[in-house]
């Protein structure tokens, strides 16, 4: 019995003491729990006007020439010697870098002297065997004036010497004969030994400056380096591309690809480039479609930066050149269109779901929905809305 009350007890004590800290069944006030503030947000009303817009676009370009190409070893190996940097300036016939070459260097300036020496027996030949031409050619002459001379002898001779002058006129004759054959002999004379060694020199020289050029690239014509991509020490594979230069005699403007301008851009876009970002006054350029600055020889590749896009718009000719070295950034202007007396709302007033663009009027207590049926032209803080407004109709915002 004693066990029962006193569980009894130990339970109402147990309330009694939770009840107090709640502060319920004291005097003392209760202190509530409190709550986040309820937040309102003030929508923002705004008015269409109706008034003049431009679209335009902001880029970076930098100056590059029209003509660039890559340049490249025709053989693998270790890179020995670069002579250039990016931004030099080289002309025509210039090393700009090369692969190990000593081998074939020895072998060539052997094959050099095989050539020299070679080329002065040719040379001597040569000329003997001109003499030989004309000394036949003498012979003939001589004995066609001679034979000339036997006839006058055979025809003016008495009855007595008719037979000697005859004779005479006979071996003559055949002497004629001859010197003719002996000239078509010289003239048709076969190769000598040392044409035939002159050509194997020529083949061999060929050759070995084959395989040296196929170790070395050299400037194709007078221009600008653009870029490097190899350095001493570094081995290389046949084709890969070491170097790429342009020709500055023209150059055009390059700028990052934007796939917003994509399908905007046409010749006949509006553009301006500027020095600066704070320059005022700027030079019409004019934009270069389907525009690729790349040519093909024997020592540069087919295309150049393969799978990066950009676009290019053409220097004009008034702008000073001195002011335009390769490789300087400028800033260009695109305009993408301009439009009077359009209804114009700021991108915070116009809704969006699902692709579909809509605003919220304002008509005293009442509110509408209006369909947008296009977006125009955009300005930084202006659209041209295409819709069922009217200019100063009111815009609830989103």
């Amino acid at each position: 019995m004693l066990k029962k009350y006193w569980k009894v007890w130990s339970v109402m004590a147990t309330i009694t003491f939770t009840l107090s800290a709640c502060g319920i069944g004291t005097g003392s006030q209760a202190t509530p729990t409190p709550l986040p503030p309820l937040v309102t947000y003030e929508r923002g009303v705004f008015s269409v006007e109706k008034g003049s817009i431009v679209s335009e676009k902001d880029l970076l370009g930098e100056i590059v020439p029209a003509r660039q190409d890559e340049l490249f070893f025709r053989s693998s190996g270790f890179v020995t010697r670069v002579t250039v940097k990016r931004g030099d300036k080289v002309k025509q016939g210039d090393v700009l870098a090369e692969l190990q070459i000593d081998d074939i260097l020895t072998q060539l300036q052997q094959a050099q002297i095989d050539m020299q020496v070679s080329q002065a027996d040719l040379d001597k030949f040569q000329a003997q065997h001109d003499f030989d031409v004309m000394s036949a050619q003498s012979d003939v002459t001589v004995w066609e004036k001679r034979l000339a001379l036997a006839k006058i002898a055979l025809e003016h001779a008495s009855t007595a010497d008719k037979e000697v002058a005859q004779l005479n006129y006979d071996i003559t004759e055949q002497s004629y004969l001859m010197a003719q054959e002996k000239l078509k002999m010289v003239q048709q004379e076969a190769d000598p030994y040392v044409v035939q060694v002159v050509k194997r020199n020529e083949l061999s020289l060929q050759r070995l400056e084959s395989l040296l050029a196929e170790r070395q690239v050299v400037a194709p014509y007078d221009g600008i380096i653009m870029s490097v991509s190899v350095r001493p020490g570094q081995s290389i594979d046949a084709y890969a591309e070491a170097f790429s230069m342009g020709d500055p005699n023209k150059l055009v403007v390059r700028a990052q690809y934007d796939f917003e301008l994509r399908d905007k851009l046409v010749k006949s876009t509006e553009a301006y480039l500027y020095l600066s970002s704070d320059s005022t006054g700027g030079w019409p350029v004019e934009f270069l479609p389907n525009f690729l600055p790349v040519t093909q020889n024997e020592t540069s590749a087919a295309s150049i930066l393969p799978g990066v896009d950009y676009f290019y718009f053409d220097v004009p000719a008034d702008t000073p050149t001195d002011e335009l070295p390769v490789g300087k950034s400028v800033f260009l202007n695109v305009i993408l269109g301009r439009k009077d007396d359009a209804l114009l709302l700021p991108p915070a007033a116009i809704r969006e779901y699902k692709g579909l663009y809509f605003v919220i009027v304002q008509d005293g207590d009442r509110r509408r929905r209006v369909e947008i049926n296009e977006i125009g032209l955009k300005s930084t803080d202006r659209w041209e809305v295409i819709a069922d407004l009217q200019e100063g109709d009111q815009v609830v915002g989103p």
